[in-house]
C-alpha cells in the first residue's frame, strides 16, 4: 500500500521521465490513478465500519435495556399473581368465616382459585 509521500515521489519521477518515454508515464499515472482509487476505498470503508461499531454499540445496548424491561415486568406479574391468589384466598375464607359466624352451612364447598398457565 502506497502513502501520500510515494504518490508525490512518483508524480516527480513521472514529470521528469514524462519527457523521455510517454509509455512509461501513462503507466505511472494509471499506477497513481489506482493507488488513489484504493486509498479513498479503503477511508470509505472506514467511515462505513466506525459508524457500523457505533451502531452495533448502540443496538446491543437497546437489546440489554429491553431485556432487563422484560426480566422486570416478568417480576411484576408473578408478584400480582401472588398478590391475586392471596386475595382470592383471603375472601374465601372470609366468607366462609361469615357465613359459620351466622351459622348458614353450605352443602358445597366454594371453589379454590385456579391460576392461570403462565404464558412467559
Amino acid at each position: 500500500m502506497a502513502s501520500n509521500k510515494d504518490l508525490v515521489k512518483w508524480r516527480t519521477a513521472e514529470q521528469a521521465t514524462a519527457k523521455n518515454n510517454p509509455i512509461d508515464s501513462l503507466t505511472r499515472q494509471v499506477e497513481e490513478f489506482r493507488i488513489i482509487s484504493q486509498l479513498e476505498s479503503i477511508n470509505r470503508l472506514d467511515a462505513e465500519n466506525a459508524l457500523l461499531r457505533q451502531l452495533l454499540v448502540a443496538y446491543r445496548k437497546q437489546w440489554s435495556q429491553v431485556i432487563d424491561l422484560l426480566e422486570q415486568t416478568q417480576r411484576a406479574l408473578m408478584i400480582l399473581q401472588r398478590a391475586l391468589e392471596k386475595c382470592i384466598s383471603d375472601e374465601v375464607a372470609a366468607e366462609r368465616d361469615w357465613l359459620a359466624y351466622w351459622g348458614v352451612k353450605k352443602d358445597r364447598e366454594l371453589p379454590k382459585y385456579e391460576h392461570p398457565r403462565v404464558w412467559i
